[in-house]
């Protein structure tokens, strides 16, 4: 979870510029970064050596359980990603469905949309790590707008259920360790159950009216703007909602925004080098783990690494890119999608801003 913004401390709903460049601690980030990028790697490894790397999606997005519950113990940690693992499951079948069924762009970004304001009510109600609804709507973007047959929805339940099983494995491999055993020991860390989490039901229904809304709004104006994956303006539509208070969102939005740009110009110079697939997937295991390590720390540092990764998955399933092409569309979208959930923070800015109770005069 994003740090509090010292803008946030004063009241003012913009951050400060140097916000931006601001680092957090280490933190041990090394761990939950090498425990990611194994859960993402290993299940694209196989489909190379198997020869199904059309099935790369779907193994990536059930990999992604991994992220989840950084910073708990491991039985809580365990629960959180089966939570989020059946989710990601979930969307990844539907998009395939949706996909498979030929449904035409401006049906599916509606479809999209609602997902992205259910998931966000979960990952409030369940206090999700990270929050919000990006992994599922990127997910559901994806399978959505990736040729599918109808043979494809199976592979995609299976391939997507066995990568959620094996991020699972990686949460539990530390009790082969000796030390990792006796951590069990800690209170709470023999059940799946976490801590209640305090929620706010007024502020947890905005931020999924935000979702829902600017996802729909910035979808939509992909679409009418002749670009081809609308989804990617609408992950950048929900990304910057997390979080309480409207400068640490906007700050995420500019981290989004200009993590992007600079991660656009990295994925141009791996692609212009035509990498095999074995190759890419070399490089996914690696930017995977460059971004868990700064992602609490920086978000747009986080993008720099985690663009590349996304604008190469065409080419890990063989298909011939247009790079220049490539590159502008998500520059574009990134733009569309943080532009249109800008307005709609500062807009709903004193809906989700509680006044501060006024003091009563002491009586005489």
């Amino acid at each position: 979870m994003p740090s509090r913004s010292p803008a946030a401390a004063s009241g003012s709903p913009f951050p400060r510029p140097r916000d931006l460049l601001r680092v957090g601690p280490h933190d041990r980030a090394h761990v939950p970064a090498v425990r990611v990028a194994v859960s993402v790697v290993v299940p694209l490894a196989v489909l190379v050596a198997i020869g199904h790397v059309e099935w790369a999606p779907y193994a990536t997005f059930g990999a992604f359980a991994s992220a989840f519950g950084r910073g708990l113990g491991r039985g809580p940690r365990l629960g959180m990603q089966l939570e989020a693992g059946a989710l990601l499951i979930a969307v990844v079948v539907l998009g395939t469905a949706l996909s498979a069924a030929s449904v035409p762009a401006v049906a599916l970004v509606p479809v999209v949309a609602l997902v992205a304001g259910l998931a966000s009510v979960l990952s409030d109600l369940r206090g999700w790590t990270p929050p919000g609804p990006l992994f599922p709507v990127f997910g559901l973007g994806v399978c959505a707008f990736v040729p599918a047959v109808p043979s494809s929805v199976g592979a995609a339940a299976v391939v997507s259920s066995l990568s959620v099983l094996l991020a699972l494995a990686t949460s539990l491999v530390g009790l082969v360790r000796a030390s990792g055993r006796r951590a069990l020991d800690a209170p709470g860390t023999r059940t799946l159950r976490r801590p209640v989490v305090a929620v706010e039901l007024r502020r947890t229904l905005l931020h999924a009216a935000i979702c829902l809304g600017a996802s729909l709004v910035a979808g939509l104006v992909s679409i009418a703007c002749g670009l081809q994956n609308p989804y990617w303006a609408m992950v950048s539509a929900v990304v910057p909602v997390v979080g309480r208070a409207t400068s640490a969102q906007l700050l995420r939005a500019g981290h989004r925004l200009l993590g992007t740009l600079v991660g656009v110009g990295l994925a141009a110079l791996l692609l212009a080098w035509d990498p095999t697939p074995v190759a890419l997937v070399v490089a996914f295991g690696v930017l995977q783990f460059a971004t868990e390590l700064v992602v609490v720390r920086n978000y747009g540092l986080a993008l720099v690494f985690i663009t590349p990764m996304a604008l190469s998955m065409p080419a890990l399933g063989g298909g011939q890119v247009d790079v220049g092409a490539l590159v502008v569309a998500r520059g574009a979208d990134t733009a569309i999608g943080v532009g249109v959930v800008v307005v709609a923070l500062l807009a709903t800015h004193r809906l989700r801003t509680r006044p501060r109770p006024v003091e009563e005069a002491p009586s005489a």
